[in-house]
C-alpha cells in the first residue's frame, strides 16, 4: 500500500493511493556483494530493483505533474532502484556462529513514476532531488543446528526537511525515510553457500516541496523473500 502525488505548474496534483492505481502486488530483485577486510569487518554494496506496475480506470479526472488525465484507462509505472553501501562489524559473537552484526551506511533511491493514459504520458522526476540517506542496521544470526540458521534484521534512517540543492520556482526541500525489517531461516548447503526463506517488511517515504511543486511517494510493503548466498 502507499500513495503517490505529483504537483506542478501551480497545481497541487491528485493524491493517489497505489491500490487505486491498480498496484496491488510488488516484486523485487536484489544483488549484494560484501568484502571482508577482517573476519569481523566487512564493506557491503547492494542494488535493489522494485517492480511497481498497475492499471486502473478512474471515474474522475486525475491531475499529475500539472497534467490532467480524464476518466478512462490509466497505466502506472512506479518502478525504482535503490543503491546502498554500508560498513558492517560483528559486535557480539564470532563469525560463522551466533552473532550480532551492526551496520552503518548510505542509501540512494532513483524514482521516476510515470502515468500513461489517452495516448499521453507524464512522469515526476523524484530522482533529481534525491540525496544519499544515512542508514543504521542490526542483524542477528542464531544457529539451530549444524545446517539450519535463524536470521533477523532491522535497519532504518532518514533525512529531516533539508535543502535538496535544487530549485523549482524556489528551493526544493526534501524529506525522506526508510525502514526495513526481516526474519527467516537459512539452510547451509556447505561452508560457502546457503539458501534462505523468510518475510521482509519495507517502508519508503519521500516528499519534496517548493513554491511550484509538492510531490509525495509512500510505499508500505511486505512479502516472502528468497535468497541465495555464496561466500568466496
Amino acid at each position: 500500500t502507499g500513495g503517490l502525488k505529483g504537483g506542478g505548474g501551480g497545481s497541487p496534483g491528485s493524491l493517489l493511493r497505489l491500490r487505486t492505481l491498480g498496484i496491488n502486488e510488488s516484486e523485487a530483485l536484489e544483488g549484494t556483494v560484501a568484502f571482508h577486510a577482517t573476519p569481523r569487518d566487512a564493506v557491503r554494496a547492494s542494488y535493489l530493483y522494485y517492480f511497481l506496475d498497475g492499471s486502473s480506470t478512474p471515474r474522475v479526472s486525475v491531475v499529475y505533474n500539472g497534467q490532467e488525465f480524464t476518466p478512462g484507462h490509466l497505466r502506472t509505472n512506479a518502478d525504482f532502484s535503490r543503491f546502498s553501501l554500508a560498513y558492517e562489524r560483528t559486535l557480539l559473537g564470532r563469525p560463522s556462529e551466533e552473532g550480532l552484526i551492526g551496520s552503518a551506511g548510505l542509501t540512494y533511491v532513483s524514482l521516476n513514476p510515470t502515468l500513461t493514459g489517452h495516448g499521453k504520458s507524464n512522469s515526476e522526476d523524484f530522482y533529481r532531488q534525491e540525496l544519499p540517506v544515512p542508514i543504521l542496521g542490526l542483524r542477528w544470526e542464531h544457529p539451530l543446528g549444524q545446517r539450519l540458521l535463524m536470521r533477523a534484521s532491522v535497519a532504518g534512517g532518514g533525512l529531516p526537511r533539508v535543502d535538496s540543492l535544487r530549485r523549482e520556482g524556489s528551493t526544493v526541500y526534501l524529506r525522506q525515510s526508510h525502514a526495513d525489517a526481516g526474519a527467516g531461516l537459512a539452510y547451509l548447503l556447505g561452508p560457502h553457500a546457503r539458501i534462505e526463506l523468510g518475510y521482509d517488511f519495507g517502508y519508503f517515504f519521500q516528499r519534496e516541496k517548493s513554491s511550484e511543486d509538492d510531490n509525495l511517494f509512500e510505499l508500505i510493503d511486505g512479502g516472502v523473500r528468497g535468497r541465495f548466498t555464496v561466500r568466496f
